[in-house]
């Protein structure tokens, strides 16, 4: 999904961000973060324009996308970043720490989740403004958020797939080819991840 967010919006540059703890998903099953940061680091490695930062990992406690965007702006001033998120994610982004201040602070992309409407669903109090069709590269629509940032949702495949899936096919002793880039696949196994109970009770 990352590949299609990059080419259809032609970004320059892509930035994986593994966390550390996400405060919003206190109880879900979750590989330790080094894990996680080196299966991203694996998934990119032979891929221009991706690159992945410990930057949320290095963190001690609950990673906060707000606190980590404005650290990518202050290191990179010149940047205007902006934040992918899953659809499904938005819906429930009252939730997060200090979310106005974090749709106020970049741009934002919503990427389709399977079973998800098309059309983004904001969470009460949260007013966004559809702008008229646009005139750029790439198809789907774009929303004014209250601070004048946008939110935009390009027309991208939904793809029926998730990390709680793909857990669940290894525990199982199932084949997760094309579910995952082949070094990822071969990290897992190396490192006989998701094969116990035990896992699905790591922070």
């Amino acid at each position: 999904m990352a590949i299609e967010v990059k080419e259809a919006l032609r970004l320059p540059r892509v930035v994986l961000l593994p966390a550390h703890h996400p405060p919003h998903k206190p109880r879900q099953p979750l590989s330790e973060a080094e894990h996680r940061l080196a299966m991203a680091s694996a998934a990119v490695a032979r891929l221009s324009g991706f690159e992945v930062s410990d930057m949320e990992v290095r963190h001690e406690g609950p990673s906060y996308s707000l606190t980590t965007v404005r650290e990518f702006s202050r290191a990179e001033p010149g940047v205007d970043w902006v934040f992918v998120m899953g659809a499904d994610s938005f819906a429930e982004i009252s939730t997060w720490h200090r979310y106005e201040e974090l749709l106020a602070a970049c741009d934002i992309v919503l990427l389709p989740r399977h079973g998800t409407p098309l059309a983004p669903s904001p969470p009460a109090g949260l007013r966004i403004e559809k702008e008229e069709p646009h005139c750029y590269s790439w198809t789907g629509e774009s929303y004014r958020l209250p601070e004048g940032r946008r939110l935009y949702c390009p027309s991208l495949p939904a793809l029926d797939i998730s990390s709680r899936s793909i857990r669940e096919k290894v525990r199982n002793g199932k084949c997760i080819r094309g579910l995952v880039p082949p070094e990822v696949g071969k990290y897992i196994a190396e490192h006989g991840l998701y094969l116990g109970a035990r896992e699905e009770g790591r922070p």
